[in-house]
């Protein structure tokens, strides 16, 4: 059974920056106060608010840093909200998908729903790829708040928290490093804005 925050002056954390300061500066607390019987638009809408911030962001510092400012980057802000929406709740489903066969073998209907919404909010650990050498502390941190999150809506032993969590990760990771190549993959991690 899932927690429920019914108790009088409860304010719930799944505003936007109520989320994303709960991951960035409290995310044991964060976790541990969501309600695991929740919706999913409202996880889904902040994956797909941080993923889009991101792909804007990024084009911004871009542009302000060749000094190009043109239509790609109109492009990026009409273009990157469908994307956004589409492509952050399917990456978070896959790693959610993932992080069940992993812990359980397969992904069940009851365990999906939490993990799913539990991970759509540490994506906001992913708030700073915009920035340069931001992939590299989004990808640190976010794996100690996938970690939290896998723990916290699967009451995990840390162990198995642990190796849910950074498994699938670590495996995204590697994917990235074979699809890439070492020296792009230098600059995806990296993120110099000079690209």
């Amino acid at each position: 059974m899932g927690r429920r925050g019914g108790y009088p002056g409860y304010q719930s954390p799944e505003s936007f920056w109520g989320a994303l300061r709960g991951v960035w500066f409290g995310p044991r607390r964060f976790f541990g106060r969501l309600d695991l019987e929740g919706g999913f638009i409202r996880p889904v809408l902040f994956a797909s608010v941080v993923l889009y911030l991101n792909l804007i962001l990024d084009s911004v510092l871009q542009a302000a840093w060749l000094q190009e400012f043109n239509y790609a980057l109109l492009y990026t802000v009409f273009l990157g909200l469908p994307v956004a929406l589409v492509l952050a709740p399917l990456l978070v489903a896959g790693l959610a998908a993932l992080v069940l066969v992993l812990l359980d073998g397969a992904p069940s209907r009851a365990r999906f729903g939490p993990v799913f919404r539990n991970l759509c909010y540490a994506s906001g650990a992913c708030i700073v790829l915009w920035v340069p050498f931001g992939p590299l502390l989004a990808i640190a941190y976010g794996g100690y708040a996938a970690t939290i999150a896998v723990k916290e809506s699967l009451n995990e032993n840390w162990n198995r928290a642990i190796a849910g969590a950074l498994i699938p990760l670590g495996a995204i990771v590697l994917i990235l490093l074979l699809l890439t190549g070492l020296d792009e993959a230098a600059s995806f991690f990296t993120n110099p804005p000079d690209r």
